[in-house]
């Protein structure tokens, strides 16, 4: 039997799945890159860069909440699924993710998680190009 949160779930990624499955939102990528440690042998560090594939809507930030500061004009308010494409759950967004959204990249400013006991069914990002 599932509980209110796994329908909480599913119905934000049904509702922020790609307008070619049937929701609101458009593909995007997750772009998360690691630095690894220092390599004496090479003289370098090793980077390593995962996508993940998942879907997004986008909104914007009403006057009201554009500060200039915090909130910039050109920012973007992105509603990601907490879903990918291949129906594996999507990693928490980090700081220092990027997103490919709608043919632009965007650097991730801040992240809120619509996490309800220990679930998170959806995520608010801040993104800026």
């Amino acid at each position: 039997m599932t509980d209110i949160y796994d329908r909480a779930k599913r119905t934000a990624s049904r509702l922020l799945a790609p307008r070619s499955r049937g929701g609101k939102g458009l593909e995007m990528t997750l772009r998360r890159t690691t630095t690894g440690a220092y390599d004496p042998a090479t003289g370098g560090v090793s980077v390593t860069t995962v996508d993940y594939s998942g879907s997004a809507f986008r909104d914007s930030y009403s006057r009201a909440e554009i500060d200039g500061t915090l909130i910039r004009a050109d920012d973007a308010k992105l509603l990601l699924s907490p879903i990918q494409l291949d129906g594996t759950d999507l990693p928490s967004p980090e700081q220092h993710d990027r997103i490919i959204f709608d043919g632009n990249e965007y650097s991730i400013v801040t992240v809120r998680p619509w996490n309800y006991a220990g679930l998170a069914v959806g995520f608010e990002v801040q993104a800026r190009k």
